[in-house]
């Protein structure tokens, strides 16, 4: 005679249901997802086509425009400092640009390799708030969120974007909680199931916020809403870029003009020092 306690209880209709479900909002996140990185890919190459020669000459006076600045201020306070030295190599040397420097016009450019530090700040202080120790109610738990926030810490600190995604992904101590209370071994199995899909499904979300928030997806969503207008979206950004390479030139001009005044300036008063 077979025991009926080793008989595995039946998965209820519903909780089968509750899988399928979880695994169909997984195909549209990750269709989705798909679909909006090959578009912003395909739009990042027509970028560089169209866009290059001017982003380059963009990008020089920027360069040149920063180290304008930073070699302004550091005469400035040589100036204010009396440690100016027309003899001292270093004022001789071109000083490297700085990129701390806030620049005053934003204008928005497509990447060639997205990278935003903000948003991965974002994502650990986020990662950190679900499964920090402190918060832990239980031994099981404690060990769990030490061991996810460990790898939090050692992706972070490496600067792996990737196993950020992949951690964001991990089941919520909530969830696991959950799990634990379940006695059934089959439904369980299928619960697990079920947030082992949803994860999935956070992760695919996860990308697609973050890429829609990077520069070229930004733009690609401005070109689509300038051409469904019946605009046209390479001229008009080829137009704007031609101003700002302007505006550009006349700030690296009146920078330049500056530091070889102040320059001048300076050499002169320490002559009179020396005579």
């Amino acid at each position: 005679m077979t025991d009926s306690s080793l008989i595995p209880a039946p998965v209820p209709w519903q909780v089968r249901a509750e899988l399928e479900q979880a695994k169909q909002a997984l195909r549209q996140a990750e269709a989705e997802l798909g679909a909006e990185q090959a578009a912003v890919n395909a739009f990042r190459m027509h970028c560089r086509l169209k866009l290059d020669d001017l982003v380059d000459e963009l990008q020089e006076l920027t360069t040149r425009k920063q180290s304008l600045l930073t070699r302004l201020a550091l005469l400035r306070q040589a100036r204010d400092e009396g440690a100016f030295d027309d003899d001292d190599a270093f004022w001789q040397t071109a000083v490297p640009p700085e990129p701390d420097i806030p620049d005053d016009e934003e204008l928005l450019l497509p990447t060639d390799t997205p990278r935003d530090k903000a948003a991965e700040k974002r994502l650990y202080r986020e990662l950190a708030r679900r499964f920090h120790p402190d918060l832990a109610e239980t031994a099981v738990e404690e060990a769990y969120r030490t061991s996810i926030m460990t790898a939090v810490n050692a992706a972070y600190e490496k600067q792996d974007i990737q196993a950020l995604y992949d951690l964001a992904g991990e089941l919520d101590p909530g969830e696991l909680a959950e799990l634990q209370e379940i006695d059934s071994l089959e439904i369980r199995r299928v619960r697990e199931q079920i947030m082992k899909v949803r994860r999935l499904r956070r992760k695919a979300l996860q990308r697609l916020k973050t890429l829609r928030q990077e520069n070229t997806a930004r733009l690609w969503r401005k070109a689509q809403e300038l051409e469904e207008e019946g605009g046209n979206w390479w001229d008009s950004v080829r137009r704007e870029l031609v101003i700002v390479i302007e505006r550009r030139r006349q700030t690296v001009a009146a920078l330049a003009a500056q530091v070889e005044s102040l320059e001048a300036e300076m050499v002169e008063t320490a002559q009179r020092k020396d005579a």
